[in-house]
């Protein structure tokens, strides 16, 4: 939100995705910082939205809702928020500051909310000296105090024993109101039979073996009006709290439905179960004993000249869900093998009804699915594709890319746009120069997205790439070698089971080696076949993981 920074009086919370008029965009609420403000800057003003998906022709940021007049937002005033942190007197009888009509004039608006409390001159002493504001001592009799003005502080003093996410963020319901959400999480770490791990929260690193989103707190930006609603009945520790604080906490059915379907995946606990799964993925003990089965999160170059890799971060995107057919916002991360470059799996986190579900799409063993690696490597061998994004990388600039994987129905899209940042300019923002796509045997390069799909779809102005296996021969033999030891040790215990899963695995080791060799001999002069393979995906719709970890 940096473009929106000059107005100066402003700060923005966290820009959250979810999904307005079908269109994926960004919400950031509009907040005053009044740790250094006046006292007549009492509140922040109505929200920015960002098209996620769109941007001018220049390649900036394209603005859904910008202005502070005809928001659509029937009560834009945001008195609680994240930067809210000191006590303030409001008053009918008192002008703030509410939002600027423009260089030289400004709106002003007198507090007639709910919040607060009307405190007698010995009370309001007492709160001053507390506060640290002795400006609140000399308030009119007909003043009210808002306190507890930082929504996460406020809801650790209704409820002390949950968790909560550090980015909170703002929702406009249907009657044209603000509410914040604030995913509040309980943790254990003594948690029978469960792996220990370890997250950092609030600089300071935890150590935890059980983690669920069973609540949701939602706060009004207006009044402060805090609720806490459980998500999840089946998490024994949010049900121990709802028994012990009767009336404290309401069922997700008793939420406004236009509030709850701008739910997400949080963030905070996708990372960890992402990173989790590396390992636990639905594996039998013995596979798990052996090691054979270890994912790693997908990784490529942050940098277009860089060679050092970053794993690739969770991002939203617009899916569509094939048993309703309705479009769902979805979290999204994907896997390749421990040491190994193409895709094997690919994690969805999605909300329905208040309710986290977890789905994770594995494909089948054989298949031949490009990783974010080898994706790179196309592009840079490509002349076409690698001239145009050479040509962005001019003096005084940064070149810079982020990777996403698009799942559409039984296949995959990938798309990487690329960012042009001046290194000349404080605060600078980057702007979308180039977008690259690319699905099955596919590449090409545009201005936009749509530019990109189009060319794609066109057989004269798409690339044609060979997906191939990135083992080489002596790998795969290792890979061999340890698969038919696991045979052997299967065979001389007497699992059956297990030696048939051994065989399987051997067998499609040894189709790779074979495959190998077979575009070794191709490249070589030999009768040339359709090695191209095709994204076969195996979708297990019907998995779901608990919130839990262990």
């Amino acid at each position: 939100m940096q473009t929106q920074t000059s107005s100066g009086y402003y700060t923005y919370s966290n820009a959250k995705a979810t999904i307005y008029n079908n269109k994926l965009v960004y919400v950031a609420g509009r907040e005053i910082d009044n740790n250094s403000q006046g006292d007549i800057y009492t509140h922040g003003y109505g929200a920015v939205i960002v098209n996620a998906t769109e941007t001018d022709e220049a390649g900036n940021i394209k603005y859904v809702l910008r202005d502070f007049e005809n928001t659509k937002i029937a009560e834009p005033r945001i008195y609680y928020g994240t930067k809210e942190n000191l006590a303030i007197a409001v008053s009918n009888k008192k002008d703030e500051f509410d939002y600027p009509k423009g260089a030289t004039e400004n709106e002003t608006y007198s507090y007639d909310g709910e919040g607060g409390i009307q405190l007698n001159f010995f009370d309001k002493s007492c709160v001053a000296i507390a506060k640290g504001n002795l400006g609140l001592m000399f308030s009119g009799k007909d003043s009210k105090i808002l306190l507890n003005r930082n929504i996460i502080e406020r809801a650790e003093q209704i409820m002390p024993y949950l968790m909560y996410d550090e980015k909170p963020y703002l929702v406009i319901s249907g009657d044209g109101k603000l509410y914040w959400v604030i995913d509040a999480y309980t943790v254990a770490n003594e948690y029978p039979y469960s792996q220990k791990t370890k997250i950092v929260y609030r600089n300071s690193t935890k150590e935890i073996n059980y983690i669920r989103n069973s609540v949701k707190v939602i706060i009004d930006a207006f009044d402060g009006t805090t609720n806490f609603f459980i998500t999840d009945k089946t998490d024994p520790i949010a049900m121990v709290y709802n028994n012990m604080y009767e009336g404290l906490f309401k069922d997700i059915s008793e939420l406004d439905e236009s509030i709850s379907k701008n739910f997400t995946y949080s963030e905070f606990l996708y990372n960890i179960q992402a990173e989790m799964l590396c390992l636990y993925h639905g594996i039998t003990p013995d596979v798990l004993y052996r090691g054979n089965d270890i994912w790693e999160i997908a990784s490529f170059s942050g940098l277009t000249s860089s060679t050092a890799y970053k794993k690739i971060e969770p991002y939203y995107s617009v899916i569509k869900d094939e048993k309703s057919n309705e479009i769902q916002m979805g979290l999204i991360t994907a896997y390749n093998l421990y040491g190994k470059e193409s895709l094997n799996a690919y994690l969805v986190g999605t909300v329905d009804s208040g309710k986290n579900i977890l789905e994770l799409h594995k494909f089948t063993g054989d298949s031949i699915v490009l990783g974010l690696r080898q994706l790179e490597n196309l592009i840079e061998q490509d002349e076409t594709i690698s001239a145009e994004v050479s040509s962005l990388n001019v003096t005084g600039t940064r070149i810079s890319k982020e990777m996403m994987i698009i799942p559409v129905k039984n296949t995959l899209i990938y798309v990487v746009p690329i960012y042009q940042t001046s290194l000349n300019e404080v605060n600078s923002v980057p702007v979308l120069k180039k977008v690259i796509v690319a699905s099955g045997n596919k590449v090409a390069i545009g201005a936009n997205v749509a530019e990109a799909i189009e060319k794609l779809l066109s057989p004269d102005k798409a690339v044609s790439v060979e997906v191939e296996d990135n083992s080489t021969v002596e790998g795969l033999i290792d890979s061999i070698i340890k698969a038919n030891n696991n045979l052997e040790e299967s065979n001389s215990s007497g699992d059956w089971a297990q030696m048939g899963r051994d065989i399987e695995a051997l067998q499609t080791l040894i189709k790779q080696l074979e495959s190998i060799r077979e575009n070794d001999k191709n490249a070589n002069g030999g009768e040339n076949e359709n090695t191209n393979v095709t994204n076969d995906i195996v979708v297990n719709m019907g998995t779901t993981i608990g919130n839990n970890v262990n």
